[in-house]
């Protein structure tokens, strides 16, 4: 009896787990483009709970020019609307990039939506906006979420 007893309780768990996902894989899927200067953004893949409504990627932007560059802001935009960045930190923004150098950017987006709802297969663009040389240019990547995936760098 307690076989029987146990095995439809096993069962409900096990569909439970299965049908559950509890995180997404958030990753970079196309490189930086769309600049005149060489700078590199790289953004590093992130697992968040589905209903996050946060999204805080490790953003970091590398200067290849000879000359320095001022991070001026940052915005995520996506198929459900668009996202400034709130930095952590007060005075953060602007950051330097000097020449040759790359730097961790301070970066928090407040999303309408939970992460499932905002990134799952639906690309979202990750805009950069500098100073450099007296011009302001934009540099971006495209981010895209997806099924959990722990082996996604």
């Amino acid at each position: 009896m307690k076989r029987t007893a146990r095995k439809p309780y096993l069962i409900t768990i096990e569909l439970l787990l299965v049908a559950c996902d509890p995180a997404i894989t958030i990753r970079q899927i196309m490189p930086s483009n769309g600049t005149s200067a060489p700078i590199t953004i790289n953004v590093k893949a992130q697992h968040p709970m589905i209903g996050n409504t946060g999204y805080v990627p490790q953003v970091t932007v590398t200067n290849g020019s000879d000359s320095p560059i001022a991070v001026i802001s940052v915005e995520l935009s996506t198929k459900t609307g668009t996202y400034v960045n709130k930095p952590r930190q007060l005075g953060s923004c602007p950051t330097q990039v000097p020449p040759g150098t790359t730097e961790t950017l301070d970066i928090w987006f407040d999303l309408a939506n939970g992460v499932r709802k905002t990134f799952f297969q639906q690309p979202a663009d990750l805009r950069v906006h500098y100073r450099s040389g007296g011009r302001e240019e934009t540099a971006h990547v495209t981010v895209i979420g997806g099924p959990f995936d722990t082996s996604a760098p």
